[in-house]
């Protein structure tokens, strides 16, 4: 009996470090679209409250609550270490680390019946995602990436780049001097990316006149993209504002970790604006002096 508890308790302690680690995972990945930051965190949080909630309820036979908490913790402390290219990506995103944290926290508080607050403790741990998923996640990613939270980029950042267009011809800062460029970052097998492509269609509709701005979508090329896959897929869709092939550098050298992030370059080639699409426009119409 006692060798079966042991057994038991082993996989107890595994089931609960994958487990917190796949959480953990499928939240940080929803924030590849800039509109579900603030949801995944919140979600985070509560499938970490109720999973640590489940574990002390039924596991605490087996192993004690400590080493539960231990577990739960050590395994979201494994996938931030796992999860963070670069010091820059972990910070946009440590409110998910937070919340997650507080998710196992909370779970943590509410299934111990001895606390005699519990309820109001947990309660107050819930306001961080809460308010996250109120807008104050993409304010806290511009407020990271350029001391603000509009998007704005108030210093001048100037980002040497080169792209490749259909017909394989290289374009250069230079190819695109006097004016205003929008660029929408995107790889084929990102989901919001197609989500927004609508918008990016009515962007390049309304402007493909206009001899001030040039629209692009820039795609990140993937291992398992096919020759000109990326021209064939949007052309496949029905959409027609033009497609431009970049490397994993121009992603790096923009600073590009969630996708679809729209860069809007002024006609010096400075990056005027980084984040989503919604805000374009009135960027636009400013460096256009529409």
């Amino acid at each position: 009996m006692k060798i079966k508890n042991i057994v038991l308790g082993l996989l107890l302690g595994l089931a609960i470090l994958f487990t917190t680690y796949f959480i953990c995972d499928f939240c940080l990945d929803l924030s590849k679209d800039f509109s579900l930051w603030g949801f995944g965190a919140l979600l985070g949080f509560i499938l970490l409250f109720f999973t640590t909630h489940f574990y002390y309820s039924k596991g605490k036979k087996l192993i004690s609550t400590k080493l539960i908490m231990f577990l739960l913790v050590f395994a979201v402390v494994i996938f931030i270490f796992m999860s963070a290219p670069s010091m820059r990506f972990a910070s946009k995103v440590l409110p998910s680390y937070i919340s997650f944290l507080l998710g196992v926290l909370a779970g943590a508080i509410y299934s111990d019946r001895k606390i005699q607050k519990r309820h109001l403790y947990t309660s107050l741990l819930f306001l961080f995602p809460f308010f996250l998923n109120l807008n104050f996640y993409t304010s806290w990613v511009h407020f990271i990436e350029f001391g603000n939270i509009s998007g704005k980029v108030d210093e001048q950042i100037y980002v040497p780049f080169e792209v490749q267009n259909i017909d394989n011809k290289i374009l250069q800062n230079d190819s695109f001097k006097g004016k205003v460029v929008v660029l929408d970052f995107w790889f084929i097998s990102c989901g919001p990316c197609w989500v927004k492509f609508p918008d990016l269609q009515k962007l390049y509709d309304k402007y493909k006149e206009n001899p001030q701005v040039e629209i692009y979508a820039v795609n990140r090329p993937m291992p398992k993209d096919k020759p000109n896959q990326l021209f064939e897929a949007i052309e496949e869709k029905g959409y027609t504002f033009p497609v431009l092939k970049g490397t994993q550098k121009v992603m790096d050298d923009f600073d590009i970790y969630v996708y679809p992030t729209i860069v809007v370059l002024d006609q010096e080639g400075n990056v005027a604006f980084m984040g989503k699409i919604e805000g374009v426009e009135d960027v636009i119409q400013k460096l256009t002096n529409e």
